[in-house]
């Protein structure tokens, strides 16, 4: 009796999902390997943006409306999340931005 009632409930949810068109859909493939093989660049390419820059420092943000570059050193550095220091109002808590950042890898 319950394993009636378990493909019946399996039965209904696929009707409902296929009637109101809420099929899934395969997520779309995106071939890495591939496209680092395949790109055209004499000099570095940057493995999260593919851009092909001189040096892997000059690698821009992968997100750059929400995102700012800290350059660490001449080899390194990081992306953080972008602050807009009006918004923080009267924030009194430590920033975190490049300042900060550069800061504690010194340390």
């Amino acid at each position: 009796m319950f394993v009636y009632f378990l493909l019946l409930a399996l039965a209904r949810a696929d009707f409902f999902q296929n009637f109101f068109g809420h099929q899934r859909q395969a997520p779309e493939q995106f071939d890495y390997q591939n496209k680092q093989l395949n790109a055209d660049c004499a000099n570095y390419l940057c493995p999260e943006t593919f851009a092909c820059v001189a040096n892997p420092v000059d690698c821009p943000c992968p997100f750059p409306d929400s995102q700012q570059k800290c350059v660490l050193d001449k080899n390194n550095y990081i992306c953080i999340a972008k602050m807009d220091k009006k918004e923080l109002g009267d924030f009194k808590g430590e920033i975190r931005d490049c300042k900060w950042v550069e800061k504690h890898w010194k340390q």
